[in-house]
């Protein structure tokens, strides 16, 4: 328990030296903006429709965009660029607690800072679609045309697209909601994960730029049709639905990568020079 609390210690201390930091507000605020920009094509065409919305669809709908997922990244890459976190003061953190403590700490403030990403951009998107919308667990008439519109004729109209008819049949839109959520959670964190394990051995263009890489592939991929093996597209709960529990395989997916990064980041941490790295700093 005793490691627990140092490293709780230790990523508390790391929001608190972050949290004015404009690296991280200008992250957040792209974030915002990025997810805002497909919002207001949705938006749009709810209000040309003249029908109400449920407050959660928004969040929904755009969550399972495929341009908004490929370029969401940006922002929260921009939050955690800074990984792995090297501050002037390591030789006394690791001196008072441990590597293990330290990696521990580091791995906890991706996994809540990537919490509060997601929970920024979900709380704007509710907030402005009740200006539109209404609460419940039904869904509306307008997504529902929107995930009938096979001949992509809305889409192309309106720049928006929700082909997940599934989603609907299967779930009701808290579920939904939250299952999205869930889903863009865990893939921030496993880019963050991964952005912070490369960054321990390599120099940080390097680990950006393998991020990138897995983020572009997985949007080729899914451009190509292999939205099975992408995982941005695994990222979006509509590719996983089919009634057998395959969004579940999907986030045990995500949650055993997750795991496998923070298995290496502790062999990692063991081994790196932070003299070198505090410099680089």
């Amino acid at each position: 328990m005793g490691r627990i609390r140092q490293s709780f210690c230790m990523m508390s201390n790391i929001f608190r030296e972050e949290r004015r930091d404009k690296r991280v507000i200008m992250g957040f605020i792209l974030g915002v903006a990025l997810f805002g920009y497909w919002m207001f094509f949705f938006l749009r065409y709810v209000q040309e429709t003249g029908e109400p919305v449920n407050v959660l669809e928004t969040f929904i709908v755009i969550g399972h965009h495929y341009k908004n997922m490929l370029f969401l990244v940006l922002g929260w890459l921009l939050v955690i660029a800074d990984a792995p976190f090297i501050k002037g003061n390591i030789y006394f953190i690791l001196y008072r607690s441990s590597r293990k403590s330290w990696n521990l700490g580091m791995l906890f403030y991706i996994m809540l800072q990537a919490f509060l990403f997601t929970a920024c951009i979900a709380l704007v998107s509710v907030a402005v679609s009740s200006i539109w919308g209404f609460w419940g667990a039904m869904w509306s008439s307008p997504v529902y045309h929107l995930a009938m519109d096979r001949t992509n004729q809305l889409g192309v109209k309106y720049n928006i697209t929700f082909p997940w008819e599934n989603v609907m049949q299967s779930m009701a839109a808290p579920q939904a909601f939250a299952l999205t959520f869930l889903f863009l959670w865990l893939y921030f964190v496993f880019l963050g994960v991964l952005l912070y394990v490369c960054n321990l051995f390599l120099k940080e263009i390097f680990g950006a730029l393998i991020v990138f890489g897995v983020q572009l592939s997985g949007y080729l991929m899914q451009q190509d049709g292999y939205g099975g093996v992408s995982l941005m597209a695994r990222a979006m709960p509509g590719y996983s639905i089919d009634g057998a529990g395959g969004e579940w395989k999907s986030a045990l997916l995500f949650v055993g990568l997750i795991t496998f990064l923070a298995l290496a980041s502790l062999w990692l941490a063991g081994r790196v020079d932070f003299k070198d790295m505090a410099e680089g700093q």
